[in-house]
């Protein structure tokens, strides 16, 4: 009994403080501008969560990275072992300032337009949804059950500074040994977020694709003369386009790794079928601030959307950029490209046979021609009979919560790395509404957050007694 009111003084005590952690807490880590370039902001948040973090952890330590540092933390519970929490701090920058309603660094609470103004009231900040509002409400959480002496399982903290540009220092500090030593003690992995649809179901997917970015640049000796004498002379940009139909081209990859459609498992027939029968791609297409998709058919859209492979050209430069024309050829052209897969396959055997196109091209002209490989990771799985999963199931449906069980996130994060080189499972997770990642207007859902800092003292509660009850068996 003293247990049972135990809890339920806690539940109100996170429920009542819920307004003052909004405002003194929430509301300011948003207002930090923590985009990856920018030196000063991340100065800010990193200090900002070094000091929020130290006041419940027995350690906390500092590495440097490539663009930005790397945060570690301890953190002990009622359990020995550890749940290893990895979460980033850096956030996209902002490229389209007039589309915003709001300052996108000022965390203002405002209403979204139709049809999403029947959230009621939102914040609307860059970080918002993606993803500085789950983890300052979990660490929130973290630091009310440490006060309350009720912190069911120890945890290591990971805080990343390089998301949003590949992880690239955190995938070479999982490399190293001695660092990977820091997480002998972890039993799996949980990344928090927010994760319901606008029908308030959780939405919970069991695992990501795996992602390659690579640079292309092509160049020349010249020095850009008059396009009259392009037929005797190496013209890079016609060389960029040539080789990348080598690679991909006619909607297909044309390397063998890729090139061969996903075959679905039963299990991921089975999940999509059922998904199908009530899911909306409109209201998806909505929240994420899509317009105009390129197939009409629900199946085959939601398919290829998980599963199908992807080849995004966000950068493709070169020539004249100003108004109006000039008729010369250009000596240099360059082209950043991202691909995304399901496929079991591993970044080094797809960056192998990209390499060997641009090698076979390179004999075809004489432009000088430099690939890139920038980052990459593979594709990541988890069981849905895990504990991850069961507990993240439990903790919307203690709230009053459906979960939507997806086979796949289109999306990509390095939890392959954190798979392969701890052999921890890993997933993300977790209640609260919000949206447009990356775009203008991101937000979180006022009235949600309540819920998203809930969602997290329920998943650690469950996690800690599944974990307890199979290790009694």
């Amino acid at each position: 009994m003293e247990k049972a009111n135990s809890e339920i003084n806690l539940i109100d005590f996170i429920r009542r403080s819920n307004e003052e952690f909004i405002e003194n807490e929430l509301r300011p880590f948003l207002k930090i501008p923590s985009w990856t370039l920018n030196i000063e902001g991340i100065a800010k948040a990193k200090s900002y969560l070094i000091s929020y973090i130290s006041e419940f952890s027995e350690e906390v330590n500092e590495y440097n990275g490539k663009i930005n540092p790397l945060i570690f933390a301890k953190v002990k519970g009622k359990i020995k072992e550890s749940l290893l929490i990895y979460m980033m701090y850096d956030t996209q920058s902002i490229s389209n300032i007039n589309e915003w309603r709001n300052n996108p660094f000022g965390a203002e609470i405002s209403n979204l337009p139709s049809p999403l103004n029947k959230l009621g009231s939102c914040i609307i900040a860059r970080g918002a949804y993606n993803s500085k509002t789950p983890l300052l409400c979990f660490l929130n959480i973290v630091k009310i059950l440490k006060e309350k002496e009720s912190l069911p399982i120890s945890l290591v903290l990971l805080f990343d500074g390089e998301e949003e540009k590949g992880s690239h220092s955190l995938l070479q500090f999982l490399e190293s040994q001695t660092h990977t030593k820091l997480f002998k003690n972890c039993i799996d992995a949980y990344y928090p977020s927010t994760k319901q649809d606008l029908n308030n179901k959780s939405v919970l997917k069991l695992g990501y694709k795996g992602i390659l970015s690579i640079t292309i640049k092509i160049s020349s000796k010249n020095k850009e003369p008059h396009s009259a004498f392009s037929g005797m002379i190496p013209n890079p940009p016609t060389d960029l386009v040539s080789l990348l139909n080598t690679i991909y081209s006619n909607n297909e990859f044309q390397i063998n790794s890729l090139k061969k459609p996903y075959e679905l498992s039963d299990d991921e027939q089975s999940l999509i079928d059922n998904l199908l029968k009530e899911l909306d791609l409109k209201k998806i297409s909505k929240k994420a601030g899509i317009e105009q998709i390129i197939e009409d058919d629900p199946f085959k859209a939601f398919k290829a959307y998980l599963f199908n492979p992807t080849f995004n050209i966000s950068t493709l430069k070169s020539g004249f950029l100003e108004n109006g024309t000039k008729n010369y050829v250009p000596n240099n052209a360059i082209c950043n490209i991202d691909i995304r897969f399901a496929h079991h396959v591993t970044t080094e055997d797809i960056f192998k046979e990209i390499k060997e196109k641009v090698d076979l091209f390179s004999k075809s002209t004489k432009s000088q021609i430099a690939i890139t490989k920038n980052i990459g990771y593979e594709s990541s799985r988890i069981r849905k009979d895990s504990a991850l999963v069961k507990s993240l199931v439990k903790s919307a449906e203690v709230l009053g919560f459906p979960t939507e069980v997806w086979p796949l996130s289109a999306a990509a994060a390095p939890l392959s790395k954190i798979q392969k080189e701890l052999g921890l499972e890993f997933i993300t997770g977790g209640l609260g509404i919000g949206g447009f990642a990356h775009s203008a207007n991101e937000f979180i859902q006022l009235d949600s957050i309540i819920n998203t800092r809930l969602s997290y003292y329920y998943f650690l509660r469950e996690y800690s007694k599944i974990y307890e009850e199979r290790n009694r068996i």
